[in-house]
């Protein structure tokens, strides 16, 4: 009888045992180096107690549920030895910084806050997250061992270039299709490497904060598909000595900008993007003004030249919102497409880089 209690004592703990055996996730596939772990679900830290990861450098996640990127989970990756992690379509609301993977690329997620310790040393280089819902970034000055940094396709509105002052490996900072309104800086931004400067498809009435930025690498940059009416020109050729690529097009600049800048891409060579303007010498008689709208109260009638100064502003209102409403149809067939490829030109790129080891 005692013999029989413990054998049933031993399967009753072998059977508690078992439902207690670590699920070993094991990587569905390889793209290059990279491990892409599919449909993985963490609700909470508590799972992560019966979970194991496989070893391996860089892993991928894709389409799973992953609430919440935290220091648990970042620590499970660490002692796999994981230093590059890639998620796409994980819901992932948010993250936790992970301080020792130098590659973190977080696409087409529900990303909305990022925690970053200001009293933590970061060794990330390359960080992706784009396509998610951020709406400040400010914290995101403790990484200055950043050489990339992509934040395209987020909800951020306003942005202060101090934030980036203390990057001085950046090579790439990429802002564009955000809702990015004004750009402030209170202090000298020095940008030493950075080569590349994305701030297209947002909101931006004016750039004069580039009087505050020092960007001697800078060859190519993008201002396409904003609200500006007028450009600093001779600011731009005074501190964007090394500028090769400038990209400026569907914005409606007026005519004095427009004929600065023809002037400045010609005299440097400058690979340049604008729309055409008629830009011819002003009359020195105006043309009479045909007046086609009855005012109710004369008193409410616009004074000489003035009903001219508001239709031309409807008229580019008119003509940003047919750019905004055709380009806002061909980003979501874009997106549609070619989601799985920018998966893979991102492994590639990262793999591009596997020569300086991790």
């Amino acid at each position: 009888m005692n013999h029989s209690m413990f054998i049933g004592l031993l399967l009753i703990n072998n059977y508690f045992t078992l439902g207690l055996l670590i699920k070993q996730y094991n990587c569905d596939n390889y793209i290059l180096a990279w491990c892409q772990l599919h449909n993985v679900t963490i609700q909470s830290d508590k799972d992560l107690q019966s979970v194991s990861f496989p070893k391996v450098q860089q892993v991928g996640f894709l389409n799973g549920s992953i609430h919440h990127f935290s220091h648990f989970l970042n620590l499970s990756l660490f002692k796999a030895g994981v230093l590059g992690i890639f998620a796409r379509g994980t819901k992932i609301s948010h993250l936790t910084m992970p301080s020792t993977v130098e590659q973190l690329y977080f696409r087409d997620n529900e990303l909305s806050s990022v925690v970053i310790d200001p009293n933590v040393s970061y060794n990330i280089k390359y960080l992706r997250i784009h396509l998610n819902k951020l709406t400040d970034v400010s914290n995101f000055k403790q990484l200055t061992s950043l050489v990339e940094l992509n934040l395209c396709d987020n909800l951020i509105e306003h942005l202060s270039f101090d934030i980036f002052s203390g990057m001085i490996y950046l090579n790439q900072l990429l802002l564009c299709g955000n809702r990015i309104k004004t750009i402030t800086a209170s202090l000298d931004v020095s940008l030493p490497n950075l080569y590349h400067l994305d701030l297209s498809s947002n909101f931006l009435f004016d750039f004069t904060s580039l009087h505050q930025c020092h960007l001697p690498r800078l060859s190519n940059f993008s201002l396409r598909d904003n609200l500006l009416v007028s450009l600093d020109v001779p600011a731009i050729a005074q501190r964007l000595t090394a500028l090769k690529i400038l990209d400026v097009e569907h914005n409606s600049l007026d005519c004095d900008t427009y004929q600065q800048l023809l002037k400045l891409v010609h005299q440097r060579k400058i690979i340049y993007n604008v729309d055409k303007r008629a830009c011819g010498v002003p009359p020195t008689t105006p043309p009479p003004v045909i007046v086609t709208r009855q005012w109710a109260d004369p008193d409410l009638r616009p004074e000489d030249g003035s009903l001219q100064q508001v239709r031309q502003l409807k008229e580019r209102i008119y003509q940003q919102v047919k750019i905004i409403n055709s380009q806002r149809d061909e980003i979501e067939y874009l997106r549609a497409n070619l989601s799985a490829l920018m998966e893979q030109f991102d492994l590639v790129a990262a793999t591009a880089r596997e020569k300086e080891q991790f």
